[in-house]
């Protein structure tokens, strides 16, 4: 899934990710969309002799909701969006190493008529697609937490106003029986670490006060962190200014 700004200008960057128990491959394919254009690849972590290729099968307007924080997102700019499901194809002829492998991408969409008026305003980052062949495995054990250390499921954040907009990011983690699942380590468990932070879903019912936004930023599937949440307080009003804002992941086996 994908935000369009609604013209033709829409930037959209893909990034694709392979992940398999021996190593982890990143690309990063850059599109526009205009008549007859299709993605070219920019970036490819691999052997040169297996980077993968991408093309475009079809573009359909979907449902808001099917765009997780869109909605948010498009109160904040001066372009409308919409949220479009792209179908693409994607050829890798690279080992896979056994199981557990998995494939995900996701779609960064941005309109370049927005940074001309805010140069520092984020990209929209679309839902995480995954696939895989390989088996299921428990969930039970695994969880999200604000601390590496320990499970906090809750995080209260205490800022300055400064007469401007203030910036702040708090990253979050995957826990493994109340450790730190660590998508770093190339050992079986971090293989799975992996294997389990790849097929997890995230939304956002936003925040209760305007002034205050958050946009997740998906980590490296390597990172100790699972996303890092980008707070922006806008405090020019210099009026106190509380604010709850709500995250909820979801565990998923394909």
């Amino acid at each position: 899934m994908s935000g369009d700004s609604g013209g033709q200008s829409t930037e959209f960057e893909f990034h694709l990710i392979i992940a398999t128990p021996d190593s982890v491959n990143y690309a990063i394919f850059k599109a526009t969309f205009m008549p007859n254009s299709q993605p070219d690849l920019v970036s490819w972590t691999g052997d040169s002799s297996t980077q993968p290729s991408m093309s475009k099968i079809s573009d359909s307007r979907v449902s808001m909701s099917a765009c997780p924080g869109l909605e948010q997102y498009d109160s904040q700019t001066k372009t409308g969006w919409t949220c479009n499901e792209l179908k693409m194809f994607v050829y890798y002829d690279g080992n896979l190493h056994g199981c557990p492998w998995i494939v995900s991408s996701f779609v960064k969409s941005r309109d370049p008529f927005a940074k001309t008026y805010d140069d520092d305003f984020p990209d929209y980052i679309g839902p995480t697609k995954v696939s895989s062949s390989c088996p299921a495995v428990p969930l039970a054990p695994y969880d999200v937490s604000w601390n590496e250390n320990y499970v906090v499921h809750n995080k209260v954040v205490r800022l300055q106003s400064t007469g401007g907009v203030i910036e702040q990011t708090l990253p979050t983690f995957l826990m493994e029986n109340g450790k730190l699942c660590n998508g770093n380590n190339f050992d079986e468990r971090g293989v799975y670490c992996r294997f389990i932070a790849q097929q997890m879903t995230f939304s956002t019912s936003g925040c209760d006060n305007a002034k205050v936004t958050v946009t997740p930023e998906p980590q490296p599937i390597t990172s100790r962190q699972l996303h890092d949440m980008k707070l922006r307080v806008d405090t020019t009003s210099r009026q106190p200014i509380d604010s709850t804002c709500r995250f909820t992941y979801i565990l998923n086996m394909y």
